[in-house]
């Protein structure tokens, strides 16, 4: 919309929010925050408040329910947006009207109100909690009066005004502050997956070609934090610069059976789901991706584990020859492990974007994805998950791998079926009794690799010291073309 542009816009210094109101508040509106007892109501506005509030843009808080303000000022210390110079310049000021509301209604406390917006002539003004005076208002009338008159007054002052309130879904209906106020954003707590997780929804922003999704998001020493992956995590064509002639640009992965099996080489940005029932040697190929591509081409890697701790994982790698411990020390692989009750996957999305950017990684590895979205019982939406998983490859034009575990006995090639839809390539790993020998007999098969012409089959492997070898069948040798991800991204520039 255009018109979004052209308003002029408050930033709430809360993350991701200015993304979901396309820029952030307009300037001047009203908005309600609506939402259950502690839900972060109060939070958001005092976030946003000590984001904006200058002294020449001052803020008036006025606080209905009495609690002191010494109170209130010892709870927002402990959150790091809180600034106590913006209390000393008057920059932020706190006004209770719990007292004169009790005494002697809602006409005197919009005297009361007014005086100090008169005073002050604020930028910004907080009223917490609207809904006090639904309660002391006499009838709706009154209600309706009340509402008016105060919404006029901040309107006629250009402020910017935050209601904040218990407003259920049926208050957005029939209460009459609903119709003469600006935008309404709801926050609620719900079960979710098994766990109290904190929503929040624009519902109503005049102006605004807002997302309309709901949000998860969380309280932390940052104040308010939300998780729009669907807004942050966004697919873009590949870049022209990552194009070689009439195609995507091709890298080695450094594993020299694997490699010669995929032909003329692995476009950048491609993501492979590495799969397998347990046993088959998922984590052990992603190991040896990793620290092949450090040690090898000095490629910066970074494995999410949802399954094994970090020093698990190095203490495997070692038994393997492999010295990811140094690889670690050196910068180019770094391990994030996340305990799966732990698992919350809007915010480790999040994270994830964040640490892949910050590390520059050029290998992506996932153990396992089917952990990661195991409390998610709709196909659908572990379609979307996975989707923003190998999204993050793409972005970073990189390689991703992510195991997923196979249900024994199936002949499914993942855990839920629908994440082969979402990735580049499927290199499926299986394994037999060998009747004779009584051994188990490894094999692996790239099931599927887009734009590639790989080889065809199911080759038998084993798992020795320093990686994967084929022991079965010749393959024909790797073209010399392709090149590596690092010297990939030289050429970009």
């Amino acid at each position: 919309m255009k018109i979004s542009t052209q308003l002029n816009r408050i930033q709430t210094g809360v993350r991701n929010l200015d993304e979901i109101l396309h820029g952030g508040i307009p300037f001047g509106e009203l908005t309600v925050f609506a939402g259950t007892p502690g839900a972060g109501k109060t939070t958001l506005a005092h976030q946003i408040l000590f984001k904006n509030a200058t002294p020449e843009k001052p803020a008036l808080i006025f606080q209905t329910l009495s609690e002191p303000t010494a109170k209130t000022l010892r709870y927002l210390s402990q959150f790091s947006f809180y600034d106590s110079k913006k209390i000393e310049d008057g920059s932020i000021t706190f006004i209770d009207l719990g007292g004169i509301l009790r005494a002697k209604g809602l006409e005197e406390a919009v005297g009361l109100l007014m005086t100090h917006i008169k005073k002050v002539t604020p930028s910004f003004v907080v009223i917490d909690s609207f809904k006090v005076f639904e309660d002391l208002a006499n009838d709706r009338e009154e209600l309706r009066k009340f509402s008016y008159e105060v919404a006029v007054n901040l309107m006629a002052w250009e402020c910017t005004a935050f209601f904040l309130g218990e407003f259920s879904a049926l208050d957005v209906e029939t209460n009459p502050l609903f119709s003469i106020i600006d935008g309404i954003i709801t926050l609620k707590i719900r079960m979710e997956f098994g766990e109290h997780q904190r929503f929040m929804q624009v519902i109503k922003m005049r102006g605004t070609d807002h997302s309309r999704d709901e949000h998860p998001f969380a309280i932390n020493a940052e104040g308010l934090e939300i998780y729009a992956s669907k807004l942050t995590i966004k697919r873009e064509p590949d870049s022209d610069r990552m194009m070689k002639g009439n195609g995507p640009y091709r890298v080695t992965l450094g594993i020299p059976d694997l490699d010669r099996l995929l032909g003329e080489g692995t476009a950048a940005g491609s993501s492979f789901l590495i799969s397998g029932v347990a046993g088959t040697g998922k984590t052990l190929l992603l190991l040896e991706f990793l620290y092949k591509g450090a040690k090898e081409f000095g490629e910066k890697g970074i494995l999410f584990s949802f399954e094994e701790t970090r020093e698990r994982i190095i203490a495997n790698a070692k038994g393997m020859g492999w010295d990811i411990e140094g690889q670690i020390k050196k910068g180019n692989i770094e391990i994030i492990y996340v305990p799966q009750p732990d698992i919350i996957v809007e915010k480790n999305l999040l994270m994830m974007k964040d640490r892949i950017e910050k590390m520059g990684a050029k290998r992506i590895a996932v153990d396992s994805s089917s952990v990661f979205v195991h409390k998610i019982t709709d196909p659908q939406k572990v379609r979307e998950k996975l989707y923003q998983l190998s999204t993050l490859v793409q972005m970073s034009q990189g390689i991703g791998f992510f195991a997923t575990d196979i249900p024994y006995g199936s002949e499914k090639i993942s855990r839920f079926g629908v994440e082969e839809t979402v990735v580049d390539g499927i290199i499926l790993l299986t394994a037999t009794t060998n009747e004779k020998t009584l051994k188990r007999d490894r094999y692996l098969e790239i099931y599927k690799l887009r734009n590639t012409a790989h080889a065809n089959g199911k080759y038998n492997f084993e798992i020795a010291m320093n990686g994967i070898k084929i022991i079965q069948k010749k393959i024909k040798t790797v073209s010399r073309k392709q090149k590596t991800i690092g010297k990939s991204v030289k050429r970009k520039k």
